[in-house]
C-alpha cells in the first residue's frame, strides 16, 4: 500500500504537475518568440527566457525576500528540475539525423576531424589559462577556496545504511534473540513482478507505450511519433545501464543515438520504408513554436519524436536560469572572469576558424560552420544561419564539442594543473567549448561549475549571435571564405 500511494504521488508529480508547469514555460518561450517574430530578431527565445527568469528571481530576492523567493523556486523546480534531468536525451536528434546530412568526401570529413580536434584542445587551453590568469591577478582565487574550506568544514558526515542497520559489536550479532525464529514464506510471482514494474515505472510506461500504441499506430496509420519517441527513450535507458567505467567513453547521447538509428531503421524496413524516410518522420519541423503560431491555419504536419525532443530542450535552456540563481554570488564575484575569457574566444572563433578551414580546403558552408563549433545547439543554428553557414554540420559540431567536454573535459584540466577546487576556470572553460551537455553533467558532480558554465554558455552563445546579427560583421566574415 504504501509504495502505491509513493508510486501514484510520483505519477501524479510526473504526468500533472511537470506538463503543466512546462507547458507554462513554452508559453512564455512562444510568446517572446512572437515578440522577436515580429520584429525579424534572429535570436532563441529559450536563452532570452532563461536570462530574464534569472533576473527575475534576482528582482523577487530584492522585494519579496528570501523566503517567498525560496517557495516561489520551489514550485519552478517541479518542471524545470525533471527538464534539466532530462536534459541529455533532448540532444539525440541531432545524431539520429546525421544520415540526413549533404554528402561529404573522405578526405575533407579527415581535415574536418583534424581541425576540431585540434581546436578543441587548443580553445580549452586559452579559455582554462585566460580565467585562470584573471582569477590570479584579481586575487579571487585565494579568496574562492578559504569560502570552499569553510563550507565543507560546517558540512556534517552522512551516516551510512550500514552503520545504521549493522549490529553494535560482535556478541550482539551473534545472540540468538535476533535470528528469526521463522522464515517467511516467498512472496507471490504477482507480488514479485508488482515490485520490479514499481521499481521500473518508467521504463514499464515506455515499453507500453512501444507495444501497445506505437507499434499498431506506426504499422496501421504510418504516424512514428509515439514509437520512435518509446524507442529513443529505452535506447536511452539501456545506454544509462552502462557501467561506469565503459560510460566514460561511450556517452549515453552517442550510444542511444546509435541504437535509436538501428531500431527505427529496422523497424521501417519492415514496412518497406527507407532510412531517409524514416528519418523525416523522426523529425518534421513541427516543434511547439510552428505547431502554436500556425494553429489557426489547416495543416497536416504532425510532430515527431525529434520534434518533441526538440520542444523539451527549450524548456531545458530555460531552466538552467535555477542553478544560476542557486549561485548568483559566485557569479557576481567571478563576472569579469567570466567575461573577457567568453568575448576573446567568442571574436576568435569568428575570424580564426572560417579562412582557416576555407584555406585547409573545407567548403565555404562548412567553413562558416565552424564558427559555432562550441555554442549550445539553441544558439549554433541561429549563428550559423546569419553567417549563411551549413546547419547540419554546425548541429554535429556542437553535440560533438559538448560530448568530448563531458567525456574528457576533467581529464584536460588536469593536464592543463587546474585545480580540482576551481571551480571558476572548470565552469567557465567547460561552458565555452562544451556548452550545455558539459553543463548537465557538471550539475550532478559540481554545482557551482555548473551555474557558472550555464551563464559562460549563454554570454558565448549570446556574444557571437549578436555579432553576426551585425550585416557588416556578418559579410565581413563570409569574406573570408570568398563569400
Amino acid at each position: 500500500m504504501q509504495a502505491a500511494n509513493k508510486n501514484s504521488s510520483k505519477l501524479v508529480r510526473a504526468w500533472f504537475y511537470v506538463p503543466l508547469g512546462i507547458t507554462i514555460i513554452l508559453a512564455v518561450n512562444f510568446g517572446v518568440d512572437s515578440i522577436f517574430y515580429k520584429f525579424s530578431v534572429s535570436f532563441p527565445a529559450s536563452v532570452t527566457c532563461m536570462v530574464l527568469l534569472f533576473f527575475a528571481l534576482i528582482a523577487s530576492e530584492s522585494l519579496l525576500g528570501t523566503h517567498k523567493t525560496r517557495k516561489l523556486v520551489n514550485i519552478i523546480d517541479v518542471p524545470a528540475g525533471w527538464s534539466l534531468r532530462w536534459m541529455g536525451i533532448f540532444f539525440t536528434p541531432s545524431f539520429v539525423l546525421l544520415p540526413l546530412s549533404p554528402p561529404i568526401g573522405i578526405i575533407e570529413v579527415m581535415i574536418i576531424i583534424a581541425i576540431f580536434v585540434i581546436g578543441f584542445f587548443i580553445m580549452m587551453a586559452m579559455a582554462a589559462w585566460i580565467t585562470r590568469s584573471l582569477q590570479l591577478a584579481l586575487g579571487v582565487s585565494r579568496r574562492s577556496r578559504s569560502q570552499r574550506a569553510e563550507e565543507l568544514g560546517r558540512q556534517t558526515p552522512d551516516l551510512s545504511t550500514g552503520d545504521l542497520n549493522s549490529p553494535v559489536n560482535a556478541v550482539e550479532a551473534l545472540n540468538p534473540t535476533t535470528v528469526l525464529t521463522q522464515i517467511p514464506l516467498p512472496p507471490p510471482k504477482a507480488e514479485l513482478w508488482a515490485a520490479r514494474i514499481s521499481a521500473n515505472l518508467d521504463v514499464a510506461i515506455f515499453v507500453g507505450l512501444f507495444a501497445f500504441i506505437g507499434i499498431p499506430l506506426y504499422y496501421s496509420t504510418g504516424y512514428a511519433m509515439p514509437l520512435h519517441l518509446a524507442v529513443n527513450v529505452l535506447a536511452w535507458f539501456g545506454a544509462l545501464s552502462v557501467t561506469p567505467k565503459w560510460k566514460e567513453y561511450l556517452h549515453p547521447v552517442l550510444v542511444s543515438s546509435l541504437a535509436t538509428v538501428l531500431v527505427i531503421w529496422a523497424l521501417a524496413e519492415i514496412r518497406g520504408d527507407s532510412l531517409t524516410t524514416t528519418l523525416h518522420a523522426y523529425r518534421t519541423g513541427a516543434k511547439y513554436i510552428q505547431l502554436w503560431r500556425n494553429a489557426t491555419s489547416k495543416q497536416d504536419l504532425l510532430p515527431g519524436a525529434g520534434d518533441v525532443f526538440g520542444t523539451l530542450l527549450d524548456a531545458s535552456i530555460v531552466a538552467l536560469a535555477l542553478p544560476m540563481f542557486q549561485y548568483r554570488r559566485e557569479l557576481r564575484t567571478h563576472f569579469i572572469s567570466i567575461v573577457i575569457p567568453n568575448v576573446a574566444i567568442s571574436v576568435g572563433s569568428l575570424l580564426a576558424y572560417p579562412p582557416l578551414c576555407y584555406a585547409c580546403g573545407i567548403s565555404a558552408a562548412r567553413s562558416l560552420a565552424f564558427a559555432s563549433r562550441s555554442l549550445t545547439l539553441a544558439l549554433a543554428v541561429p549563428a550559423t544561419v546569419n553567417l549563411g553557414g551549413d546547419v547540419n554540420t554546425a548541429a554535429a559540431l556542437a553535440i560533438i564539442s559538448g560530448i568530448l567536454g563531458a567525456v574528457l573535459g576533467a581529464r584536460i584540466l588536469r593536464w592543463l594543473r587546474v585545480p580540482d577546487d576551481d571551480y571558476v576556470t572548470r565552469g567557465v572553460t567547460l561552458g565555452v567549448n562544451s556548452s550545455a551537455i558539459a553543463t548537465s553533467v557538471l550539475l550532478r558532480t559540481d554545482p557551482r561549475a555548473a551555474a557558472l558554465s550555464s551563464l559562460s554558455m549563454s554570454l558565448f552563445g549570446t556574444i557571437t549571435v549578436l555579432f553576426t546579427s551585425i550585416p557588416p560583421a556578418a559579410a565581413f566574415v563570409r569574406g573570408l571564405v570568398g563569400l
